[in-house]
């Protein structure tokens, strides 16, 4: 396992069975070592996804050599949430204080970004549900402080966004930024928690750009912006929701019927989450449903939405209609279905049930990361 070549090291690796290689590698992490033998080490176990392996593992989070302290926090961070009960069982004498300080905040950090994800799968239109920040609080973990010094550390690209200056080309973006494009979820939840002081954080870019209109732009902001334009217009505040508004509208002089339909969705889900509008937005999902054909991911989400507001307005028949419309009119059902408390009136109805059977079906073709989280699910993350 020493040898002085990577080759003869492989060889010497080959030669043994996994337990034996764990065995080995496990007193290497224990003995220590010299940086290359380290690394091996902490790849290895790392990639077995064990608990029982987070003693090795953290304390070389806070390693003098940086390498050694990425492959340790690497193999820590592959664990997900879950690695957080465990840190949380070490003693001080199994790691110390900073080393644990640094790997919680990673984790945390990714556990936002996890869930900001899944977010964005089920919930495009940044709807708002009683168990929408489950997953979110499900660690054992103070988080509203770190989200909000994200979001405060991202400022100032979330000012580009808002001016509109995060230019696409083709298909890739410019310039990526993690926390623009993962926190919505954060910024949702800051706005539920304590919305007064995250309006306070950022009083001061609500109205930039609201002058400037870039038609090209056709609405791309991040998703942390689009929540933040929903949480002020929330407030009393439409600045950043009229802006956006505007720059979707006027991106409907190019483009097809279904470019238009989508524009004229994403609007329609604008006037239901900032400005509870649902008899606005019916007039124009209804509207755009002709133009539609029959199938299609457009015409799916159209009739989500007509359903939402259907439940909304005490139309339950017709919210069953447009549910079962949704599910018809493509592949990808609206998994949100599953955990919507909006529907929770139709419970009970024959055919609320099939829909439901046929949305846990449809849960089972994609990504575990692109599922509605429920707290009993044990999935794997």
């Amino acid at each position: 396992m020493d040898a002085p070549s990577a080759a003869e090291r492989a060889a010497l690796e080959a030669e043994l069975t996994p337990e034996e290689l764990l065995a080995a590698f496990r007193q290497r992490l224990e003995q220590g070592g010299p940086a290359p033998a380290l690394i091996r080490a902490l790849n290895f176990v790392g990639r077995r996804k064990s608990t029982d392996d987070l003693p090795l593992i953290v304390r070389y989070v806070g390693h003098i050599d940086p390498a050694v302290a990425a492959a340790a926090m690497d193999a820590l961070r592959q664990q997900g949430s879950a690695a957080l009960e465990a840190l949380r069982a070490l003693n001080d004498t199994q790691v110390d204080r900073e080393s644990r300080k640094q790997a919680v905040e990673q984790l945390l950090r990714d556990h936002i970004f996890r869930c900001g994800r899944r977010d964005m799968a089920i919930n495009p239109f940044r709807l708002h549900y009683k168990d929408r920040f489950a997953e979110l609080y499900s660690v054992q973990e103070p988080l509203d402080e770190l989200m909000l010094k994200m979001l405060r550390d991202a400022r100032g690209e979330i000012r580009d966004d808002i001016a509109g200056m995060r230019y696409w080309y083709g298909a890739q973006q410019s310039a990526p930024r993690a926390v623009l494009d993962n926190c919505g979820l954060a910024v949702a939840a800051l706005a539920h928690s304590m919305p007064e002081r995250l309006l306070r954080e950022f009083a001061d870019i609500a109205t930039v750009g609201s002058d400037e209109y870039y038609y090209y732009y056709y609405g791309q902001r991040s998703a942390v912006t689009m929540e933040l334009a929903i949480a002020f217009a929330r407030n009393g505040n439409t600045a950043l929701y009229d802006q956006f508004v505007t720059e979707l509208e006027g991106s409907l002089r190019w483009g097809n019927t279904d470019h238009i339909a989508r524009q004229h969705i994403q609007i329609a889900s604008l006037q239901v989450a900032a400005l509870d509008e649902h008899a606005q937005a019916l007039a124009r999902i209804d509207e755009q449903v002709r133009h539609l054909g029959a199938d299609g991911v457009s015409t799916s989400q159209a009739h989500f939405l007509r359903a939402r507001i259907m439940v909304k307005l005490g139309e339950h028949g017709a919210a069953l209609r447009a549910l079962e419309d949704s599910m018809e009119a493509s592949d990808f059902a609206m998994l949100m279905t599953l955990v919507d408390d909006t529907f929770t009136p139709l419970t009970g109805e024959r055919r609320f049930t099939t829909i439901k059977r046929y949305c846990e079906l449809a849960a089972r073709r994609v990504d575990a990361s692109r599922r509605p989280w429920r707290a009993q699910d044990k999935a794997p993350e």
